[in-house]
């Protein structure tokens, strides 16, 4: 039971779901970009007690979120220095409500839920206090929250503080969490928590997920697809220091994600290099590498955006037609309009899709017989109220019969209060069948240039994989592939060489190996050494370093090897620079301890 004074500093108020609103932010003070590396530390860990609530009553993990926490840090810090008389609710001081600020911090996703302390609390005071409240309970235990922002502000001056909980989900991100968001673990076999994809997002969402792969590394070198679970056990990279882990989830049409959670392997974390980096966040542009046309000048990029029949508004409106299952369609299936009964139409739409900016609708269809001369097919985009097209094709539009083929229509799906939908139209007209696999959105053309930043629509990218097509115009593209996303990465092990070399013993000493690790893609490296008496040789991808101390008087020598890729290969990490200690004795003492043997 709650004490009445306990009562009164815990607040009862649960904030729904509200509107977004479009205030901007101040936060030249309240974003707290120089946290103190304790309240970090309390922000972390209250995040890690709140999953360990959930897990006790059976809900899923919450992912840490920089946005959110940026928010939640700005009002916790606004509740205290620009409310003197002190405060304790959850409106901040520009008049905005969680639902309005939590967006204007930057987060895309759905926010409003909101759970406040009213003074400075330890996260174990912080959870045991919104568990003993109803309202605050129903938040922090809310299985519909798939991310959490947290922030503490305590005044130096006397002490005075604030705690602030930000809930909210974003159907773009499948978060993955380790080890229910602690900061440590002693143990690299850690349990990892992945999520399905929300529903939702109109053409731009993305289905169950059906495969999944998990890796210590962003290019996920060597990792295979398995069937999608939403508990595994992993095993982290040996040693000491931060390891992040990788999952990419896919579904049935092949539309993927990659998402990554961090936690550092070793007894105790390193408060000073605690920081919101090993939190989910949000940007509003990637970067594109290796971007080769082959002759054509232009690049477009789709985020995935694909729909086909087996999205749930597709319809067949009138004529004959049925879902036929096919090898060959990129779900496995196809939507078959065929003669008879005049002519067949069928639409798909959605009212939920990036308004006002162009677009190019790619429609993958296939006749089984290409030679007529006449209309067999008819196809157009219908946004906001505005049609483009419809595009007229004959049975000698298509190279050849049974073999799938993609029609462009340019389009842009305008604001319209009075016409929401933006559909997309199939007709069969002619004595062919018509199958209709799916429509790929992308972007229009743009100059290719390598690396390349791309703006995303919507300004919310969280890891969901791009594809590209190049085209040189007039029909002439190129087929779907995946963008490169991450320059190839080198690595180098161990960090530092060292020899003690006795010159009186003349023998020369033993060599060492430098193990040389390439991810994202092999590329050429070369090997180069700052002194006379360092010898490497390249082996495969190793480096045999070899010492010789002739002529070298006794002392410390001090150089280094340095791993570069060769020129033209832009990888991270390098130049990788190695260390080298050289140590010359003139006798190294042996001592022998003395052994008894039991029988």
């Amino acid at each position: 039971m709650m004490t009445k004074s306990r009562q009164l500093r815990v607040l009862l108020l649960a904030v729904l779901l509200g509107l977004l609103g479009s205030q901007s932010a101040q936060t030249s003070s309240g974003n707290q970009s120089d946290q103190p590396a304790y309240l970090v530390y309390n922000e972390a860990r209250t995040v890690y007690l709140g999953n360990l609530a959930r897990r006790d009553h059976g809900v899923p993990p919450l992912r840490w979120n920089v946005q959110m926490t940026e928010a939640a840090r700005w009002f916790s810090w606004d509740s205290v220095e620009n409310r003197p008389d002190g405060y304790c609710g959850h409106q901040d001081t520009l008049g905005r409500w969680p639902s309005t600020r939590v967006p204007a911090f930057g987060y895309r996703g759905y926010c409003g839920a909101e759970n406040c302390f009213c003074g400075y609390v330890t996260p174990e005071d912080a959870i045991q206090g919104w568990l003993g409240s109803e309202g605050h309970r129903a938040n922090l235990l809310d299985p519909n929250s798939r991310e959490v922002g947290l922030g503490y502000y305590r005044r130096a001056s006397d002490g005075r503080g604030y705690v602030t909980q930000d809930f909210g989900q974003d159907q773009v991100l499948p978060p993955v969490v380790i080890e229910y968001e602690a900061l440590t673990t002693t143990s690299p076999t850690v349990n990892l928590y992945i999520y399905d994809r929300a529903t939702g997002g109109g053409f731009a969402g993305l289905g169950p997920a059906t495969e999944m792969m998990v890796s210590n590394d962003a290019c996920f070198t060597g990792a295979t697809w398995e069937p999608y679970t939403a508990a595994k056990t992993w095993t982290l990279n040996p040693g000491t220091g931060w390891r992040p882990v990788y999952v990419k989830t896919r579904d049935a049409v092949g539309r993927a994600t990659v998402v990554s959670d961090t936690i550092y392997l070793g007894a105790n974390v390193p408060l000073d290099e605690l920081r919101l980096a090993q939190a989910a966040s949000t940007t509003d542009r990637v970067i594109v590498y290796h971007l080769d046309g082959g002759g054509r000048p232009d690049v477009q990029f789709s985020q995935n955006w694909f729909t086909d029949d087996t999205f749930d508004t597709f319809h067949l409106w009138w004529g004959n037609g049925e879902r036929v299952n096919d090898a060959a369609a990129q779900a496995g299936t196809a939507f078959r309009l065929r003669p008879g009964d005049g002519e067949s139409f069928a639409w798909v739409y959605t009212t939920e899709f990036f308004q006002d900016t162009p677009f190019v609708a790619y429609f993958r269809l296939k006749v089984n017989d290409n030679t007529s001369t006449a209309e067999v097919a008819r196809i157009s985009v219908t946004g906001g109220g505005t049609e483009y097209g419809p595009l007229s094709l004959k049975g000698t539009d298509f190279a050849a019969a049974n073999v799938y083929q993609e029609f462009p229509i340019p389009f842009t799906f305008h604001t319209n209060p009075a016409d929401v939908f933006l559909l997309l139209n199939f007709w069969r007209s002619g004595a062919a069948d018509v199958y209709v696999d799916g429509v790929s959105i992308f972007t229009p053309p743009q100059a290719i240039q390598s690396p390349l930043t791309w703006i995303v629509p919507g300004g919310n990218y969280r890891g969901g994989q791009v594809w590209l097509r190049y085209t040189a115009g007039a029909g002439d593209f190129s087929a779907i592939a995946d963008a490169v996303l991450s320059l190839p990465r080198l690595s180098v092990s161990p960090a530092v060489l060292s020899w003690t070399v006795d010159i009186g013993q003349g023998e020369p000493p033993a060599a060492q190996t430098l193990a040389i690790g390439q991810s994202c893609g092999p590329f050429t490296w070369g090997v180069t050494e700052t002194a006379p008496w360092l010898q490497v040789q390249p082996v495969g991808d190793t480096v045999s370093v070899s010492v010789d101390p002739t002529g070298l008087v006794t002392g410390t020598y001090q150089a280094s090897i340095t791993i570069t890729a060769a020129a033209g290969a832009r990888s991270v990490g390098s130049p990788a620079p190695v260390p080298v200690a050289l140590t010359v004795v003139d006798y190294a003492h042996r001592l022998y301890l003395p052994l008894v043997l039991h029988p």
